[in-house]
């Protein structure tokens, strides 16, 4: 049975799925979850081990949903890397080897090269692996939770708060930087972000910028010591997010530049405003950052990252607070046709495009074939790679597969074939055969296309 094959592999393997302190997970069916180990494997049955029970018990195979753990985080020198999407919703990253009528490959820490096939293959992404501050959470060691009252708690790689409180930590934001994280809540969203702060011990510095979520409507508030008598400005317009109002999760970003006052907030991709502190020269910030739950419903924080930012604002934000007014009359307007893009256009990091035939790609120089001549470009400087027109195919769902995801929010699907000391050994479709560390995932889904518990996945576990 493929999911006994994977947990005996537990057992076995030198680096085991689940860590060795029981901070692993396992879930249920019937949406019980227990933290823990496993001990030993019988027939069917897989015996777990839980600072929650007297003595290890033991669970039928075909009952488990998927098991959680905490992933390593490697250590990547690439400035950029490619996101490849594939035809049935997976995205793998890595380093762009070479790009081919017939294939795209990938050098990845996680799996060695991959080779995937073009007709499997949606699109191509050069994105920027800025250099990492911080990177987190992986406990609750570092951060700071002031006063008796303790909401947040970590849990297989996020903070999770149950009620309004605080959770800080003094991260060096340097004055341009970037700071993202996922973000999912229960109900209504009422939220904080208290960054630059001087004063990790408060959720009221008397030098840092709040940005300010209520529901789905947001504010940037400026707090400075001028001469003992602290001072609080709005900057810039509240803005309308529709994403906070109408999900429960979201990838939040805010590039900051301090040496010129500016702020960029960017949710699910979408650059959302702009702000300009004119006064950006005011106050003696720090390097704290502070989450702050205004609200008592649960909430969870993930992918937390700062990092070094270029301080190029690629987007500028489109509106969204137009009145009824403004709606119905830009609705009766006939909307332009959208450009469709020429083949093999491809779109460069300053905006520019350029039409050409990719030859290859060596040490992250790819050569293009333009109707002037054949160019040298360093990947890092181009945003999308064309690829040429294929029948598009997509991989047949089969029994055994598995679905594991990566802490990045990508994921893969494959049949799971073996697990042995060196990895997960699987096949795919999209790419044939490979084997997975198995400390690249925080989650390995199982029993995936049974119909009766496809409402269960991806549900949270408050």
């Amino acid at each position: 049975m493929i999911t006994r094959t994977l947990l005996a592999f537990l057992l076995l393997a030198s680096g085991p799925l689940l860590a060795d302190d029981g901070s692993g997970s396992i879930r249920f069916f019937n949406q019980d979850m227990l933290p823990g180990s496993v001990t030993s494997i019988e027939k069917d049955l897989i015996r777990w081990s839980s600072p929650e029970l007297e003595a290890p018990a033991p669970f039928f195979m075909n009952q488990v949903l998927e098991i959680n753990q905490t992933p390593t985080n490697p250590n990547i020198d690439a400035k950029c890397e490619a996101i490849v999407s594939l035809t049935n919703g997976d995205s793998l990253r890595g380093q762009l080897a070479a790009v081919t009528d017939s294939a795209i490959e990938l050098d990845t820490w996680y799996a060695g090269r991959i080779t995937l096939r073009r007709p499997m293959v949606e699109g191509v992404r050069i994105v920027d692996r800025p250099k990492l501050i911080f990177h987190g959470p992986d406990g609750l060691e570092g951060w700071n939770q002031p006063g008796d009252k303790k909401t947040w708690t970590f849990e297989f790689g996020q903070f999770k708060s149950k009620g309004s409180g605080q959770i800080a930590r003094d991260v060096k934001i340097p004055e341009v930087s970037r700071t993202a994280f996922d973000l999912s809540w229960r109900g209504q969203l009422r939220f904080r972000v208290v960054f630059c702060s001087d004063d990790i011990n408060t959720s009221e510095p008397s030098n840092a910028y709040d940005l300010v979520i209520q529901r789905k409507y947001v504010f940037l508030r400026k707090r400075w010591n001028n001469n003992g008598n602290v001072n609080t400005n709005i900057i810039g317009q509240t803005v309308n997010v529709p994403e906070f109002n109408e999900n429960e999760k979201a990838r939040v970003e805010l590039c900051i530049d301090r040496k010129k006052g500016v702020f960029n907030l960017i949710v699910d991709g979408r650059s959302i405003a702009v702000w300009n502190d004119t006064e950006f020269k005011q106050g003696a910030f720090g390097g704290g950052l502070n989450f702050v739950a205004d609200e008592t419903s649960p909430m969870t924080l993930s992918r937390i990252e700062v990092s070094e930012w270029d301080g190029t604002v690629e987007h500028q934000p489109t509106p969204e607070n137009l009145d009824a007014a403004e709606e119905e009359e830009n609705s009766q307007k006939e909307q332009p046709k959208k450009e469709e893009p020429s083949p093999g256009r491809m779109t460069l990091r300053n905006g520019d495009t350029l039409v050409g035939e990719v030859l290859g790609i060596d040490q992250g120089i790819m050569r293009v074939k333009t109707s002037f001549q054949e160019l040298k470009l360093p990947v890092s400087r181009l945003k999308t790679i064309a690829l040429k027109p294929v029948d598009r195919e997509e991989a047949i769902l089969k029994n055994g597969d598995v679905r594991a995801w990566f802490p990045d929010g990508s994921r893969v699907v494959f049949r799971l074939d073996a697990a042995t000391p060196d990895g997960l050994q699987g096949f795919s479709q999209n790419f044939g055969n490979a084997t997975f560390k198995p400390s690249a995932f925080n989650r390995i889904e199982f029993n995936l296309y049974d119909p009766k518990y496809q409402t269960l996945r991806g549900e949270k576990t408050w």
